[in-house]
């Protein structure tokens, strides 16, 4: 080995871990490194087989486009790729001159050597999946991406179905390549291209990024890939990620919203309206988001409380606080909190107003809804903390009830937030227990004191009896483990004393008192009056 080599060698190996050379036609010409360590294989195993030996399908197209594409003397920008077998490793590369060679260096990626997960991908495209990409752009918001605002380009294959149909399996495959190279060649960053479903993508960009000349280099990767047959059509609309009157992070929100509802096709995009409905979602969100941020800056939303009474003394246990929106229902508008990441400021601004309420009477709890996703997001459990901080006396008569509607996706992290808070002095209530699959992972996961029963078990009570046996078994596991059962929409007699019968403890619904703008409970005319000389007032359990 010459000096030269052993130089270039030397320096080539101080940032990776595999050197190889790839020519014009994408086949290995030369190759050394650890070989054996990161791609399972020898020199003589992989010298003289096409780059794609080594790459993972999902980013064959990639590699083979940025091959393509880089000049004399140009450097390739680093990917991070996954080699055949799933190993993530960094992708880098140089041209020499006019040679037709590439250099190609491949080195593990740290967060690979950490256990750290990588975003998911789509294995047919290369692209972050609908949900990681959704994530990006949460963490994401008011991203910078260079000169101007960053701008979100929407594709669509018109016809996928007919266009697979006529390419076949492999085809179609080789098509689906070359369009998450594409997009992830011309997104701001790796993980800010996505496919959103089958016929459908999205990428995040820079002003000087083209959708039409995108959308046109698709229906051209569809020609060459089946010349004379009918061409390939895709629809494209590019929004900018800045709105009048949003700040940068709401337009972040109101643009996540509009991807989430382009990926499930929630208002029936269609070719040939996909511009003006998208355009009309947009201009929806922008609304609904401006209204929700003016209700929670001006102090328009209010509480109403909803009593949880002990079924054997018929005495007040405790209350949940109720947000009450000025504009929509508080499903709905919750919801769409939830989907456009404002839930975690509308839970503490519940919370806050809960507090307030505790602080002038001491014999009050009051138990607070904690979504899934704020319980998901560090900053509001931070937040959270320093909010109850300021009296940590109110703690013990705080009980934190959450909601699974966005699901909780990692349950570790939640046990050790809920231990926490209950270290803290919170009780902890999981709520709509058998509402659905993830009902029993969670109280097995979970830190909890108390379960809330969903209410169409109760509605249904004396109508079936497997339906009743399934409710009798949910209150005998539960005191198995020690935890106290509340069951809600109780609204007759009948129901609180078959419920008693079969062991509840705490029940809640219209039969015990409506939600009121004040907690001021009393006790229903039907109860005894020793039960009622007893008091309407108890210390938790």
């Amino acid at each position: 080995m010459t000096t030269d080599v052993a130089r270039f060698l030397g320096f080539a190996f101080a940032n990776a871990d595999v050197l190889v050379e790839v020519d014009a036609r994408g086949v290995i010409g030369f190759a050394a490194g650890a070989l054996q360590h990161v791609l399972g294989a020898s020199d003589m195993e992989i010298i003289g087989q096409p780059i794609d030996r080594i790459i993972a399908p999902g980013d064959r197209g990639l590699v083979r486009r940025l091959l393509r594409t880089v000049g004399a003397n140009a450097r390739l920008e680093s990917r991070t790729v996954s080699l055949v077998g799933g190993a993530p490793v960094t992708l880098s590369g140089y041209r020499l001159g006019r040679s037709p060679n590439v250099q190609l260096t491949l080195t593990r990626t740290e967060t690979a050597a950490k256990g750290a997960p990588l975003p998911a991908r789509d294995a047919e495209t290369g692209l972050l999946d609908a949900d990681a990409f959704q994530a990006q752009l949460g963490e994401r918001f008011g991203l910078d991406v260079g000169e101007g605002p960053p701008k979100l380009t929407l594709i669509k294959i018109a016809q996928f179905g007919e266009v697979k149909s006529r390419l076949g399996p492999d085809l179609t495959l080789r098509l689906l390549g070359e369009v998450g190279a594409l997009l992830r060649v011309h997104a701001s960053a790796d993980v800010l291209a996505t496919r959103l479903g089958e016929d459908r993508f999205g990428l995040v960009h820079a002003g000087d990024v083209d959708g039409p000349a995108l959308a046109a280099e698709i229906a051209e990767s569809g020609a060459q890939l089946a010349p004379g047959a009918p061409a390939l059509r895709a629809d494209n609309l590019t929004l900018d990620m800045a709105a009048p009157g949003l700040s940068r992070e709401d337009a972040g929100r109101v643009l996540m919203f509009t991807v989430r509802s382009f990926a499930e096709d929630s208002v029936g995009f269609e070719i040939a309206d996909m511009h003006d409905a998208v355009r009309q979602l947009v201009d929806r969100t922008v609304t609904r988001v401006t209204t929700l941020r003016s209700t929670l800056t001006d102090d328009r939303l209010k509480l109403q409380f909803q009593p949880i009474v002990a079924l054997s003394t018929k005495g007040l246990h405790h209350y949940e606080a109720l947000a009450r929106f000025p504009n929509g229902a508080p499903g709905p508008t919750i919801a769409f909190a939830e989907q456009v990441g404002m839930v975690h400021d509308v839970d503490l601004l519940v919370c806050e107003k809960a507090l307030e309420v505790l602080a002038t009477d001491k014999a009050l709890q009051i138990a607070v809804n904690m979504s899934a996703a704020s319980l998901g997001s560090d900053l509001f459990v931070v937040a959270f903390q320093r909010l109850v901080g300021r009296n940590p006396g109110l703690r013990s008569r705080l009980l934190v009830e959450v909601t699974e509607s966005t699901g909780l996706t990692d349950l570790p992290r939640a046990a050790r937030v809920l231990e926490d808070f209950r270290r803290a002095g919170h009780r902890i209530c999981l709520d709509d227990f058998g509402a659905g699959a993830a009902s029993f992972p969670y109280i097995q996961a979970l830190p909890v004191d108390f379960v809330k029963i969903d209410g169409s078990y109760v509605r249904r009570l004396g109508g079936s009896p497997r339906d009743d046996a399934i409710l009798r078994a949910m209150v005998g596991l539960c005191r198995e483990i020690r935890v106290q059962v509340i069951a809600e929409m109780v609204e007759t007699a009948d129901q609180a004393a078959q419920l008693t019968a079969w062991g509840f403890e705490l029940a809640q619904g219209y039969h015990f008192g409506r939600p009121a703008d004040r907690p001021d409970y009393r006790a229903p005319d039907l109860f005894t009056p020793a039960a009622r000389r007893q008091g309407v007032k108890e210390s938790w359990s």
